[in-house]
């Protein structure tokens, strides 16, 4: 293909797709975020400043964007829960058949006061101030003491070349604890023994800390994806805090559901 016409190029990827991009193609590249529920991009970009690799360069105009700690506190270098903190016209104002705006308040304006939150974990870099969304905030898993998003996990073990796919998920038990369990697709000729979960477990401590090992490493044969091609993962961790196996309509693979359901390794936790 030719994209000699091209001016720039804007990424909505994490840092894998931003250093794929820069190797194939001689363009300017900006990195954005959007969202459904906030009708359109929330960030900004100026092509004569600097872009750094995964990271928002600025917010759009108008767009009050911080990042908030679990007690509400605004942080920086931190990472914390994605807010609006003051109205923006391209907000919606209601949602279909929320006749009494309940849907709206307890889903976008409940979880911190007089903000909205739509559930995307993010930080702000110190040094340059740019925003990273990581991920989903209600993916968030607590092991340790530490917080983490599957995303991160997902990041640390990309690049391993036996791993073709894999999802992780936070299984709790009725005491508060909690711990992350991962699940990979081994490419062809490849057995988790030993061997792979110590690179695994490696490449995890490499990119962060031993506090985001997780504690369950365990191989299936496939990884569940809904029609849109997003991992199932509130599904998986359904059946693996529940040990159920949840009717689900929009899912593109659930010959594989069973694999994930009644494993020994997850029981009595």
């Amino acid at each position: 293909a030719d994209f000699g016409s091209e001016k720039f190029l804007a990424d909505v990827g994490g840092s894998e797709a931003w250093s794929l991009v820069l190797h194939h193609f001689v363009l300017d590249c900006i990195v954005i975020s959007a969202a459904t529920e906030c009708m359109g991009i929330f960030s900004g970009f100026d092509l004569n400043s600097p872009v750094y690799s995964s990271e928002i360069q600025y917010p759009a105009l108008g767009v009050d964007i911080r990042i908030i700690d679990d007690e509400g506190n605004s942080v920086v270098g931190k990472s914390g829960e994605l807010v609006f903190a003051t109205p923006n016209p391209s907000f919606p104002v209601c949602v279909w058949n929320d006749e009494d705006g309940s849907i709206m308040q307890n889903t976008y304006l409940s979880k911190f006061p007089n903000v909205w939150a739509q559930s995307d974990k993010a930080w702000i870099d110190p040094k340059t101030k740019g925003i990273v969304v990581i991920g989903r905030s209600d993916n968030t898993i607590k092991q340790r003491g530490e917080r983490f998003v599957s995303e991160e996990i997902y990041w640390a073990v990309h690049d391993i070349e036996e791993i073709a796919d894999s999802i992780c998920v936070a299984q709790n038990n009725d005491s508060g604890e909690g711990r992350a369990i991962l699940f990979v697709k081994l490419k062809n000729g490849h057995v988790l023994d030993k061997d792979m979960i110590s690179k695994i477990e490696a490449n995890i401590l490499t990119k962060f800390s031993n506090l985001f090992i997780p504690k369950v490493i365990l191989q299936v044969k496939d990884i569940p994806y809904n029609l849109n091609g997003k991992r199932m993962e509130s599904v998986v961790r359904k059946i693996v805090n529940t040990n159920v196996i949840p009717k689900v309509n929009n899912i593109r693979n659930p010959e594989c559901l069973p694999q994930f359901w009644n494993i020994p390794q997850l029981q009595d936790f």
